[in-house]
């Protein structure tokens, strides 16, 4: 047992009254316009510094998932948070990529590990010299597809080489981490089954985009069947519910709802366990979290939804 987090830890309880409450995100829903709800969420202090116009909902978000990316960074204690700060910098190389195929500036998530402009070199030097092994594997298989490849393609590869990194890092932050992730890739490889099965995509098309290092290997060779046969395979196992779910209410949005929550509560239920990331990892999927409430009221708000049918769609919150 390690008291390397013990500073971090205790800091991260100080924070974590100022997340989204379910009273505060009931207070926002109840905003009769854009207008009303740019103002709540200021006077909560959601995206607090952002040099934003009224109703630059954009730049409070952007805000937002800025800190939440900050916080991961100075809470990152020996590397035991790379996994996570990692997907930030392939979520990266997957636009810069993009952009270099196309001339055209796409969006950049907030930092990782990397500064964007270290990714865009790589990206520009022959074999991804200087880059660390995933990410030049992934940069020099997206070349050989040369003008080929697809955005799909870009995925792909880069959401591949992302878990391949991820699972070499895990063993920084213990086996709270590795679980995470294999569970993760796991509903990743569910949602991709679920979706393709549903507009009729044939087996190589699914089989192309799955993520090692899950535990449900039987995906590929149960493709063409019903899909009560991955219910039946799916029993007895931590998949079951959500999968179940899924497929007899047949809507892949209340799954991907489902699936936050889960990873979520893996988190919360060890958040006081001081000796580990618990308590930093909890915070930061919170902070997430809160994020996509947040951006699922205001777009609910805009278009003139009841609020009954945005909470169907709300993620659980921390607090």
């Amino acid at each position: 047992m390690s008291d390397k987090f013990i500073y971090q830890n205790a800091r991260v309880k100080s924070m974590e009254s100022s997340l989204l409450t379910a009273q505060s995100a009931g207070r926002l829903l109840e905003c009769a316009s854009a207008q009303s709800a740019f103002k709540t969420l200021s006077d909560m202090g959601f995206g607090a510094g952002a040099s934003a116009v009224e109703g630059d909902f954009d730049a409070l978000f952007a805000c937002e998932e800025e800190r939440a990316a900050d916080f991961l960074r100075e809470f990152n204690v020996d590397g035991a948070l790379d996994a996570f700060l990692a997907q930030y910098d392939f979520l990266n190389l997957k636009a810069l990529f993009k952009a270099s195929l196309t001339g055209k500036n796409v969006p950049l998530a907030p930092r990782g590990l990397y500064d964007t402009e270290q990714i865009k070199s790589w990206i520009e030097q022959e074999n991804a010299a200087d880059a660390p092994k995933r990410f030049a594997e992934a940069i020099i298989e997206l070349k050989k597809l040369a003008r080929d490849c697809s955005p799909r393609d870009v995925d792909c590869v880069c959401d591949k080489a992302a878990f391949r990194f991820v699972f070499e890092h895990c063993k920084k932050s213990g086996k709270e981490t590795l679980s995470y992730f294999v569970k993760k890739a796991d509903f990743m490889n569910i949602g991709a089954f679920l979706r393709c099965k549903r507009i009729g995509l044939p087996r190589a098309f699914f089989v192309e985009g799955i993520i090692e290092g899950g535990e449900l290997c039987f995906l590929p060779e149960i493709y063409e069947a019903s899909v009560d046969v991955l219910k039946e395979r799916c029993k007895r196992t931590a998949y079951e519910e959500i999968v179940t779910k899924a497929i007899d209410g047949g809507n892949i949005a209340a799954f991907e709802k489902e699936v936050d929550d889960e990873l979520l509560k893996m988190w919360k239920i060890q958040k006081d366990d001081l000796f580990s990331v618990a308590p930093i990892v909890a915070y930061y999927l919170a902070k997430i979290t809160q994020i996509r409430v947040v951006k699922l009221a205001v777009a609910g708000i805009k278009n003139g939804v009841e609020p009954e049918k945005i909470k169907e769609r709300m993620r659980e919150l921390y607090a």
